[in-house]
């Protein structure tokens, strides 16, 4: 397999050194490593030349921006999606591309999620038809950690450059339409969180769902289920903005929780709902309390 690995960066440079190094001790090195500097205004570019890649500058374009100009300047069959905050395990390519087939347009894995403090979190991947049927309402699929045919990614555009979240789900559901998708269970990308992150900021990404909801996610549906899914999906997403802001002590916690509760109040939706509503209201409580 001919895999081009494609990094999109904005002033990383404080992170694209331990990516790279990742990228580098593949046990399936690949045929090329590309960094898209994405109008940074730091030594980005400086420090990826120095340790090996390929770097290609632009004006500041986005995130969607920046991957469409790496993938359309790589020539690898597979393109290894990975962002200049994340890294890889050594193993991560290598397994990945063991389980391809013919019909396989997607491979992804489980992931760590990591802050400057160590590991959080450990998620493992769920399974392909399980991942289908959850990106009607949310994403399991984290843009690090998938290799992507590159035919497939390209097609129609590449990744929506009018929105600035959710771009990688949008995608997913694209592609899930155009052929099968292979999974590596164990968790080979780590995935960091901090407050000044893009994943750190949930009104942006509602903001994104708003434009994705209508074109891509209930494309398919009609009349009374697409009422339905669409509080569904809100829902869902107000309840991951909740514990957004939760993890990275942003205002709008209980707030988003009430509102999740609200567009979909049934308890037998995602159940858990109550229990962190519960939580939200005793750490809105705290907040207020002298």
């Amino acid at each position: 397999m001919k895999i081009s690995v494609v990094i999109p960066a904005f002033n990383a440079e404080r992170f694209i050194p331990r990516c790279l190094q990742s990228v580098f001790a593949q046990t399936l090195p690949p045929e090329e490593v590309i960094v898209v500097d994405d109008g940074s205004t730091d030594d980005t570019a400086k420090f990826a030349r120095e340790l090996g890649a390929t770097v290609i500058r632009r004006s500041n374009g986005g995130l969607s921006a920046a991957r469409n100009t790496g993938i359309h300047n790589s020539t690898g069959e597979w393109i290894a999606l990975l962002d200049a905050d994340d890294i890889w395990a050594p193993e991560k390519l290598e397994r990945q591309a063991s389980c391809m087939r013919p019909e396989t347009v997607l491979s992804y894995t489980g992931i760590r999620i990591f802050d400057d403090l160590g590991i959080r979190e450990e998620v493992p991947a769920v399974m392909p038809a399980t991942a289908k049927k959850m990106l009607r309402y949310c994403n399991p699929i984290t843009a690090s950690s998938v290799l992507v045919r590159r035919e497939a990614v390209a097609r129609d555009g590449g990744f929506r450059e009018d929105i600035r979240a959710c771009e990688d789900w949008e995608m997913w559901v694209r592609l899930k339409k155009a052929g099968q998708f292979a999974v590596v269970i164990d968790s080979l990308t780590d995935y960091y969180v901090y407050p000044g992150s893009l994943s750190a900021n949930p009104d942006r990404m509602l903001q994104a769902l708003d434009r994705i909801i209508e074109t891509t996610l209930l494309s398919d549906l009609h009349g009374f289920k697409r009422w339905a899914w669409r509080r569904r999906i809100l829902a869902t997403q107000l309840c991951s903005a909740a514990l957004i802001a939760r993890d990275n002590r942003v205002e709008g916690e209980f707030r988003y929780m009430f509102r999740s509760l609200c567009a979909w109040p049934s308890p037998l939706w995602q159940s858990e709902r109550l229990a962190i509503l519960a939580v939200s209201a005793l750490n809105r409580f705290r907040a207020i309390s002298p």
